[in-house]
């Protein structure tokens, strides 16, 4: 069985600490994981409603359990995860009701772990669904509160649950640099897909 325990270590010691003044990127990374997800559901048949319910049913994060239930068989449960070693502060909160941390990282590494099943063959040309998801926690972000019509990122920011949306990259600099030079207020100003777009590439000049 698989050890989470020690993943959640390991996954903690990868996290840079939370992110105070911006939060621009994460909003994006979790927008690029709806879109993903989306795109993983229309393929598996899966068609209900599912962001819609994400905020109380916390398994329909989980890829795994949505395409091939019987593997959980060989982990520990959600529930047993939010008791395990739970994090406050600079982390992520994993005994939240509302939050969705606990079922986000239970989903990611549920992934990791069997992702190279051969159950998940015929998905190969999909897009990895968790990859913005740990992104987003390694680069500071978390997902703190939930309801059926909206998810909030860094107690800030409402995301808008729209599943077209596309980061043209994930690479650590230009995350930083989204929320280095994304100046909004509130809710106001999160980039859409063609000004994220152009931030890439202007970004991509910059490093030249």
């Amino acid at each position: 069985m698989e050890n989470f325990q020690e993943k959640l270590k390991e996954f903690k010691n990868q996290i840079k600490g939370r992110k105070i003044d911006s939060d621009t990127a994460g909003i994006l990374l979790f927008k690029d994981f709806l879109s993903k997800m989306s795109e993983w559901n229309h393929e598996a048949s899966f068609t209900e409603d599912w962001i819609s319910k994400i905020s109380r049913q916390h398994d329909l994060l989980n890829i795994v359990g949505i395409v091939a239930p019987d593997l959980l068989k060989n982990v520990i449960s959600l529930n047993e995860f939010r008791n395990n070693d739970p994090q406050y502060g600079d982390t992520f909160n994993l005994s939240s009701a509302r939050g969705l941390d606990a079922g986000l990282i239970y989903a990611l590494f549920c992934w990791d772990s069997f992702k190279d099943n051969p159950v998940f063959d015929k998905y190969k040309n999909l897009p990895d669904p968790y990859d913005s998801i740990k992104a987003l926690y390694i680069t500071g972000h978390y997902v703190d509160r939930s309801e059926p019509t909206k998810i909030t990122i860094d107690s800030k920011c409402i995301v808008r649950t729209q599943t077209d949306f596309r980061l043209p990259s994930l690479d650590y600099d230009f995350l930083d640099y989204i929320d280095e030079v994304c100046e909004r207020r509130g809710s106001d100003g999160i980039p859409n897909q063609e000004k994220t777009n152009q931030l890439w590439e202007e970004f991509q000049k910059q490093k030249k």
